[in-house]
């Protein structure tokens, strides 16, 4: 069972222990101590590799490390537990985050890239036993990251809320997580301590739905987009969901969710907010990656998707995401 905390006490849970701390530079400016001797591992890259989780699982063997603690957002969280799934020993995994988007503390899932591509590891262990929601952590965020995982939180609740798998339990959590992001917004992205606060729940929460039902074609979409230009997951994730909303033209309940009167409104309101947020299609793009990007998506990521897309359906998709 997944014990959460919302303040730094629950550090104490480490005394005694020799935790291989997976974390980012940015961990340098939180000024969190943990009460214990452990061992730092940071070799690792934005979008996780695989070859990143073996180097951490040397590491952790090396140092005969008894506990993982993750500090950092979606790349760090992702890479503590791909290192505890690749260590094919069960130990105790607690996780930190510091963005409030991936929802990757509330899930039993983690993403990394092998050969270029992009891959999911699930087993019911990478679900973290402790987490700690602490929005202090927040506050040194560059603007332009607070957008991109804000983004990705929405994304991730309104995907689980249309999706085939969609339950009760995480509809329920989609729409609180719709409700804190918008009700919270501006005061998140002026840094507010409310906004911080709500901001990582709402990520948290929407984290929880897609542990039930798992992403949709938005999301499947996205992975090339951030491979082949740079681009972070939740400025891609965002560029094709309303793209996709649109072609399915359905779901006005999580319409009226956005404040919307039905989803053709919704789609309009998203890509205003995309807009405003500055959050924009690469200028790199051109034509020719467009058989590139609809050959990449695993169509076995799109079965949950409630509209089917073939390959050419996909393909005009990203012709309107990138505009070309």
């Amino acid at each position: 069972m997944q014990q959460t905390f919302y303040d730094f006490s629950a550090f104490d849970i480490l005394k005694g222990t020799k935790p291989l701390l997976v974390c980012d530079k940015a961990f340098d400016f939180l000024g969190i101590d943990l009460p214990c001797e452990f061992v730092r591992f940071s070799d690792f890259t934005p979008n996780p590799l695989y070859e990143d989780a073996k180097a951490g699982v040397k590491v952790l063997r090396k140092n005969k490390c008894d506990f993982i603690v993750a500090i950092g957002g979606g790349s760090s969280i992702d890479t503590a537990k791909s290192v505890k799934y690749y260590n094919h020993m069960d130990i105790p995994l607690m996780a930190v985050p510091t963005t409030s988007g991936t929802g990757s503390e509330a899930t039993h899932f983690a993403a990394i890239y092998k050969d270029g591509e992009k891959h999911s590891l699930a087993a019911e262990k990478l679900l973290p036993d402790y987490v700690i929601l602490q929005p202090d952590v927040l506050r040194t965020l560059p603007i332009y990251q607070k957008k991109c995982t804000m983004l990705d939180a929405l994304c991730q609740a309104i995907e689980s809320w249309w999706s085939k798998r969609a339950t009760s339990l995480s509809i329920e959590y989609s729409q609180k997580a719709t409700r804190l992001i918008l009700d919270n917004m501006e005061s998140y992205l002026k840094n507010g301590e409310e906004g911080n606060k709500n901001m990582l729940l709402a990520a948290n929460l929407a984290g929880k739905a897609i542990n039930i039902t798992t992403t949709t074609a938005p999301h499947a979409m996205s992975y090339k987009l951030t491979s082949l230009y740079g681009l972070p997951h939740g400025h891609a994730v965002a560029l094709c969901l309303p793209k996709v909303w649109r072609y399915m033209k359905d779901f006005d309940d999580i319409a009226q969710a956005l404040g919307q009167q039905n989803s053709e409104k919704a789609v309009l309101f998203f890509e205003k907010l995309l807009q405003n947020l500055e959050i924009s299609p690469p200028q790199e793009a051109c034509d020719d990656d467009l058989d590139i990007l609809a050959g990449s998506v695993n169509t076995q990521r799109l079965l949950n998707n409630p509209v089917r897309l073939d390959i050419k359906t996909i393909k005009g998709l990203y012709k309107e995401i990138l505009e070309v």
